[in-house]
């Protein structure tokens, strides 16, 4: 996929993610999602298990699963049918997905410039401030378009 393409799904997933961020600021219940929906629904543990075919037992394990961030996606979608529900999950970024290119793509032309320019200093060729911007601003482009192998490293800037 080239740059241009990257950047058109990258804009649409973040459109979509977009409206996550309220859901995600609600953060998860106290005593986790599973039981405070049972609960506000009415259903004992019993129930619950009985409709989404798991044992009882197994619920309150699974509530406290929850807590720890022990549960799999199979029990979670077993569990919400139980509840007459659909289960999703996603990720919700703390930037836009572009922002977090972009950023990345600064980062490493940043490293690039300073080599650079300490280069060119030592052959007295050193660039004025505007032109060090424009050249930077080059090179972000640059990146952002090539996109090299080990864009994620950090390493290897």
């Amino acid at each position: 996929m080239n740059y241009w393409d990257k950047k058109t799904v990258r804009r649409q997933l973040d459109n979509k993610l977009a409206v996550l961020k309220n859901f995600a600021s609600f953060g998860t219940p106290q005593g986790g999602w599973i039981k405070t929906i049972r609960e506000s629904l009415g259903l004992s543990s019993r129930q619950l298990g009985k409709k989404a075919g798991i044992d009882q037992s197994r619920i309150s394990r699974l509530e406290n699963a929850e807590t720890n961030g022990n549960l799999t996606l199979s029990s979670l979608h077993k569990i919400a049918k139980g509840m007459g529900m659909r289960f999703v999950y996603g990720f919700v970024p703390e930037r836009t997905l572009e922002e977090m290119v972009n950023a990345r793509a600064e980062a490493i032309a940043q490293k690039r410039m300073k080599r650079l320019d300490t280069t060119m200093r030592l052959e007295k060729q050193g660039l004025s401030g505007e032109e060090q911007k424009k050249a930077l601003k080059d090179m972000i482009e640059k990146i952002l378009i090539e996109q090299p192998k080990g864009f994620w490293d950090e390493n290897d800037d």
